[in-house]
């Protein structure tokens, strides 16, 4: 009979034994018994299990304790599934031609016969090179010899930790670039990683479709804990401009930060209430798989920024919310008994002109309502209730005439100095019943908008609705 096939013996060795001289039987000193494979292993070629190795009573044939020393053997019990995926039968006849079993087994070069050894990956590409360049190849389908890891059910802990390394894996740029691999192909990922393989390090892994295709594996899990994760920072984050960009960046696009920052990572910063909107989008600490990156407090202001940070904060060129309450600012600003002043000295008695055309933006630190018009009514420059005067404004002929242009320009001037009551005496129907309201006013859509608005200054409703 030709000897077909490969030896399901080899099949049984550790990975270790690539290329090395099968231990527990020594096919070389039986090779003149044995003319061809089959003679001990008849269940090969057609995958019969229960046949694959000789039976003992063949063996004592010979070992019998008189012509030959007696043995105590026993076949190898069956290990499972382990991570290839190869059938001898569908390998007995290819493309017509019987295969030999030393094309796969045979031990060197020398043709020796019955000088045996595991199939070596290198054997596999001597058929399968038109698809595979190396074993660990990139390129590969790994599917077409391996089945996933997580249905390997047959390696233990030990051979789990040992699964050699692609070279791609050790490139600089690995750690960075494989999530795209990884979306053009996980199954080819599944061959060595489970889930617990990626959520040592992503943060997200709980949320990413990519990652909750492989299959969760205990064997895996066991490996990696306690390994470090793994951040490697990102070409665009090395720039100095990254931490006045960030906010953008992760505003397009929430998701790619939470693959290795969670909630808790961005807080350290952003303290205020202008990001939170998108750090709440970021995985909480009891839901991210990974520890995420861990951040200390950055500074994002350059020397001097307290004296100079007015113009950027009034431009909005950053947002100080972002990371401040208002309360940190109000510390600050917060008037004219605070110590640590915003405005030069002797800023009271020229403030008129600069708080007039709007240099400074009042409103900004203080409720003009009552910081101003209290200051003002001390001062005499604030109405009195009940007096009709333009004393404050006794630079400009006939002002009651003309104020109520300026009044609907920019009525929070006025109420520097001005409670409503004052301008009540009138603009109601309590007072003099003069209208305040100019030659375009649509009353009727001003009371669909708030008829409540319109009872401050009329007794009853002026259209005569109900």
């Amino acid at each position: 009979m030709t000897r077909v096939l490969l030896l399901a013996l080899v099949l049984t060795l550790p990975v270790g034994a690539f290329g090395q001289q099968v231990p527990g039987f020594d096919h070389a000193r039986h090779a003149k018994l044995f003319p061809t494979c089959t003679g001990c292993h008849a269940g090969v070629p057609a995958g019969d299990q229960s046949r694959t190795y000789p039976p003992v009573a063949q063996c004592r044939s010979c070992h019998d304790g008189r012509t030959q020393p007696a043995v105590a053997w026993t076949p190898p019990a069956a290990r499972g599934a382990g991570l290839l995926v190869y059938s001898h039968s569908l390998h007995a006849q290819r493309a017509g031609k019987e295969v030999a079993c030393t094309t796969c087994h045979a031990a060197g070069d020398d043709g020796t016969w019955m000088h045996v050894a595991r199939a070596a990956p290198e054997k596999c590409l001597a058929c399968h090179a038109h698809t595979a360049t190396a074993h660990l190849a990139d390129d590969n389908a790994c599917a077409t010899c391996h089945r996933p890891l997580t249905a390997a059910v047959a390696l233990s802990d030990e051979r789990v930790a040992a699964l050699p390394k692609p070279p791609s894996h050790a490139r600089g740029d690995f750690l960075s670039a494989h999530g795209a691999a990884a979306r053009d192909g996980i199954a080819r990922c599944a061959t060595c990683h489970a889930r617990e393989s990626c959520a040592r390090c992503h943060v997200d892994a709980a949320r990413s479709p990519i990652i909750g295709a492989l299959a969760s594996d205990a064997r895996v899990a066991r490996t990696v804990a306690g390994k470090a994760a793994l951040y490697p920072t990102p070409a665009d984050h090395r720039g100095t401009a990254f931490i006045n960009e960030h906010g953008a960046m992760a505003t397009a696009s929430t998701a790619r930060c939470a693959a290795c920052h969670a909630r808790t990572s961005c807080a350290t910063c952003h303290t205020g209430e202008g990001a939170r909107s998108v750090v709440a989008q970021l995985p909480s600490v009891e839901e991210a798989a990974g520890r995420g990156v861990q951040l200390g407090r950055v500074s994002v202001h350059g020397p001097n920024f307290a004296r100079n940070h007015g113009a950027p904060a009034a431009a909005q060129a950053m947002t100080c919310a972002g990371c401040h309450v208002q309360r940190f600012c109000s510390d600050c600003h917060a008037g004219e008994r605070n110590t640590r002043r915003y405005h030069p000295s002797n800023f009271v008695s020229r403030h008129a002109p600069e708080a007039y055309s709007r240099d400074v933006e009042c409103s900004s630190c203080h409720k003009t309502e009552t910081f101003c018009r209290d200051c003002h009514t001390q001062t005499g420059r604030g109405a009195k209730a009940g007096l009709r005067t333009t004393a404050y404004h006794n630079a400009q002929p006939q002002w009651l005439l003309r104020h109520g242009q300026a009044a609907r320009q920019e009525l929070t001037t006025c109420t520097t100095c001005h409670q409503q009551s004052y301008c009540m005496q009138c603009h109601s129907d309590v007072g003099l019943r003069i209208s305040p309201h100019g030659p375009d006013f649509d009353a009727a859509s001003m009371r669909r908008k708030n008829p409540a608005l319109c009872l401050f200054c009329h007794f009853k409703d002026p259209l005569g609705g109900k």
